[in-house]
């Protein structure tokens, strides 16, 4: 029974580890996510901080504010599918938290059924030594 006990716990701790490593690895994902968030946003105000510059305003052509506004257009986009991205990806990290919060409550149990076989063979053996004690008095 106790060989039983400790390799249910023993599982318990790889199933722990394995959750604590994804958990690891969405906490990366969620960084790089953050990373092109804030990269697309330094995109957009640098693509309108140069447009805005200067004086040569007055100079542009229909043409070129309408290809500024198409690539304005298109780093919005960008800004939102990478926001998206990071709200999923927030998402899934805190589910893998969550994961490795019942992982740890599981190997908790597993820790304290443990515990308490062993003190009940503990106590067995002791009642057996005094039982035994008492035959050869």
């Amino acid at each position: 029974m106790r060989q039983v006990r400790a390799s249910n716990e023993r599982a318990q701790q790889g199933d722990l580890a394995g959750a604590v490593g994804d958990a690891q690895a969405l906490a990366g994902a969620v960084d790089a996510a953050r990373r092109r968030v804030e990269r697309a946003r330094a995109a957009i105000a640098a693509a309108t901080g140069s447009c805005d510059g200067g004086g040569r305003a007055a100079f542009a052509t229909i043409a070129h504010l309408a290809h500024r506004d198409r690539y304005l257009r298109r780093l919005r986009h960008q800004l939102d599918a990478a926001h998206g991205e990071l709200v999923r990806a927030e998402a899934r990290h805190r589910g893998q938290l969550e994961v490795v919060d019942v992982a740890r409550g599981r190997l908790a149990v597993a820790r304290a059924e443990r515990e308490i076989i062993e003190r009940h063979f503990a106590a067995w053996r002791a009642e057996r030594r005094k039982l035994a004690e008492r035959r050869e008095d």
